[in-house]
């Protein structure tokens, strides 16, 4: 079996799963093309392309089966990012039931566009955590498509992933002075049993020319935000200078 694969595969992160070390693997090739996708490299889906940390290429998926065997000691967890993990889904099935069977939590950071697949990877016990990007209100399809590059049906399908039950769930919003609406999507979270994480953009690594001239925000004012949207449980932020903090 062949996967497209970004050549990044982070051995032990504590960034991407708080309280956890886990391995990090990225997906090539991306459904959407946000205005300020700091992980714009992995969106072409090539046999070649330049990511991040080194050159990458397509590869057999044992060889990642054996990167996740060699890094076992060291975790207790695997998370699958991209790029969008969901467009290659027979390989995220797979390699989510490879690392099960490791004894390995399995978590995925998804746009949400795929409920389905989602549901059936809940389905199957293969997943444990799902990290949800929502990026704008979800009663606003005009602003989510304009944010993810015409995507008209994106806020419906992602309020669909949002209500899936039976997994635990963090929900994160990447924030920039020009695209703020922070306490408009709190609101479809008021009933949700979730962490809420308001993480720093970066307009310097925005594909958009008109964020990239932005100042990102500080972390006092989204300290600011955080407080603004109290009405919810587990509110933090999560910044370049301090990594992430719990304001709420």
């Amino acid at each position: 079996m062949k996967l497209v694969f970004s050549g990044i595969m982070i051995p032990v992160s504590t960034i991407d799963w708080y309280g956890r070390s886990a391995s990090v693997i990225f997906f090539n090739g991306c459904n959407f093309k946000c205005l300020y996708c700091s992980n714009n490299r992995f969106i072409e889906v090539s046999n070649r392309l330049e990511p991040l940390f080194k050159g990458g290429a397509v590869v057999d998926i044992e060889e990642l089966e054996k990167h996740i065997i060699h890094a076992k000691s060291f975790i207790s967890a695997v998370v699958f990012s991209g790029g969008e993990p969901t467009t290659q889904y027979d390989a995220l099935e797979h390699l989510s039931k490879f690392a099960k069977k490791q004894g390995l939590l399995v978590g995925v950071e998804t746009n949400g566009y795929y409920p389905e697949r989602l549901s059936e990877l809940i389905r199957q016990k293969l997943l444990d955590k799902i990290f949800l990007d929502i990026k704008a209100p979800l009663d606003d399809s005009h602003k989510y498509s304009f944010i993810t590059g015409g995507k008209e049906d994106a806020a419906e399908r992602v309020l669909q992933s949002l209500n899936l039950k039976g997994i635990a769930l963090e929900v994160r919003t990447t924030v920039f002075r020009s695209l703020v609406s922070v306490s408009e999507i709190a609101r479809f979270l008021a009933d949700k049993d979730c962490t809420y994480v308001l993480q720093q953009g970066i307009p310097e690594n925005a594909p958009d020319d008109k964020i990239r001239k932005e100042k990102p925000l500080s972390g006092e004012e989204l300290i600011n935000l955080a407080r603004s949207i109290s009405f919810l449980k587990d509110v933090r932020i999560r910044t370049k200078e301090k990594g992430e903090e719990r304001i709420i």
